[in-house]
């Protein structure tokens, strides 16, 4: 077998464990919150989410709990975030910043904040925004 026939193979199976891990969260999600909305952010495999309390139910505000490996730098023009770390444990880049947070911590992201959050194990977050999450005030910026 050739390099390329070897690294064909490897990342058949990376694909294959990525697609296990997000049918197995995604069925963790529904199971834990039945009804509710569950879903892979981007495409990914990394960042998935549940819509416990939408914003279609109320503008105002939502609530969600996530479950992320890595979540893409992105700001927010108009919402604030109260982050729960449910389980795991996380790594927030705010700004230029890196900051550990562990199951029980809260901490909150402001309007206009860069973050983004790595985990190793994935971790559970629950997160209540005000005003509620939108795709327009979900800005992707470069790292």
């Amino acid at each position: 077998m050739d390099k390329k026939q070897n690294i064909s193979i490897m990342v058949n199976q990376m694909n294959k464990t990525i697609k296990q891990r997000t049918e197995q969260i995604l069925d963790q999600l529904k199971s834990k919150y039945p009804g509710k909305s569950s879903y892979d952010l981007d495409g990914r495999g990394l960042h998935f989410v549940c819509e416990v309390e939408p914003v279609t139910e109320h503008p105002e505000f939502d609530r969600a709990v996530e479950v992320i490996f890595q979540s893409k730098p992105h700001k927010h023009l108009e919402m604030t975030q109260y982050y729960k770390v449910l389980s795991g444990d996380l790594l927030l880049h705010l700004g230029n910043q890196e900051i550990v947070h562990n199951a029980g911590d809260k901490f909150v992201i402001d309007t206009g904040k860069v973050h983004w959050v790595e985990s190793k194990e994935g971790c559970w977050i629950e997160i209540y925004s005000t005003p509620g999450w939108t795709k327009e005030d979900h800005i992707l910026v470069d790292d």
